[in-house]
């Protein structure tokens, strides 16, 4: 590694490598390489005949991860895609099965801190939020500036979690009449203008769960998640008699995200999902995954001490049944 590339604290490393038990002649995919943390450990454990595919929407951080894994050669390889693309991307890299998929859905500081990207509200910077600008789509400031009030309350409620959505969402449209909002701490001041500071209950920045949302709704988070397991679920391989199935390790980083793999995992690995009250199984479903973590796998109190930034982490993880 150079003295170049941005410093780096996978979040769960050790946790996420061992749930993912790489074998060394293994077929590896990494979601969400990031700067190449989690993929540096994966591709350590390869053997000659191993194989790691990283794939990442940002190009700037890909290229990253491709200078930090550069030493292990043609055993790695770089897509840059959404992770929602999962199934052509695998398909072209010639990747059929997968002995396991890691998908990390935090951001590195390296993002949250470059005040270009508009992911800060205490950096001034555009109101960007886009992981690929090169793709194009709505940024944060054309969502404050366009929406409606009803939306906005909506979206900040749903997305942020925010108890205060509507306040916010009035004071908005009534900054934006005066003049549109642009920068990050635009936002941020009126937000704080609106709410007060932090609290002491609540001693985050009171734009915090506001950025969050539109971070959300600019790169259709949630709905990139949902599409994106049953991908990976269907790429893991059965297994046999030598080797345990593919195993799906996911690390999410609010309650949002985590509701939405806890519930894919608990209806895959569920015999029967016919509605309550029915006298007998109709829906013929059969389990297909088995879950690895029976509760959701926590960061140390000493790697949060290291590493802040991990202490909302959650790691769930199962292995394909069927």
């Amino acid at each position: 590694m150079t003295s170049s590339l941005p410093i780096h604290q996978p979040v769960l490393l050790d946790e996420a490598l061992h749930w993912l038990d790489v074998r060394e002649d293994g077929t590896y995919i990494d979601c969400t390489t990031g700067l190449g943390g989690h993929a540096e450990a994966i591709a350590r454990r390869l053997g000659p005949g191993g194989r790691l595919l990283c794939i990442d929407q940002d190009a700037e951080a890909l290229e990253f991860a491709r200078t930090r894994l550069a030493p292990f050669g043609r055993r790695v390889s770089f897509v840059h895609a959404n992770f929602r693309e999962l199934d052509r991307v695998a398909a072209e890299a010639g990747v059929t099965a997968a002995d396991g998929i890691l998908l990390d859905l935090g951001f590195s500081s390296f993002q949250v801190e470059s005040a270009r990207r508009g992911f800060a509200f205490s950096l001034e910077g555009p109101l960007d939020m886009r992981m690929d600008p090169s793709a194009g789509g709505p940024t944060a400031a054309d969502i404050v500036n366009t929406w409606d009030e009803a939306s906005l309350a909506a979206l900040f409620f749903e997305y942020g979690e925010e108890p205060r959505a509507r306040r916010i969402a009035r004071a908005i449209v009534a900054a934006r009449a005066r003049q549109p909002l642009r920068t990050t701490t635009q936002l941020a001041s009126v937000v704080g203008q609106a709410v007060g500071g932090p609290g002491r209950r609540t001693p985050n920045h009171p734009a915090t769960k506001v950025f969050q949302a539109l971070r959300i709704q600019v790169n259709g988070e949630l709905d990139s998640l949902r599409l994106v397991l049953p991908l990976a679920h269907g790429l893991l391989d059965p297994g046999n008699a030598d080797r345990h199935p593919g195993r799906l390790v996911v690390i999410s980083f609010h309650s949002l995200e985590d509701r939405i793999v806890k519930r894919y995992f608990q209806r895959e690995a569920t015999a029967c999902i016919c509605p309550p009250g029915l006298p007998e199984c109709r829906c013929g479903h059969r389990p297909t995954l088995r879950i690895l973590t029976r509760r959701a796998v926590r960061p140390s109190p000493a790697e949060v001490a290291r590493n802040p930034r991990a202490r909302s982490a959650v790691l769930r993880a199962a292995e394909r049944s069927s």
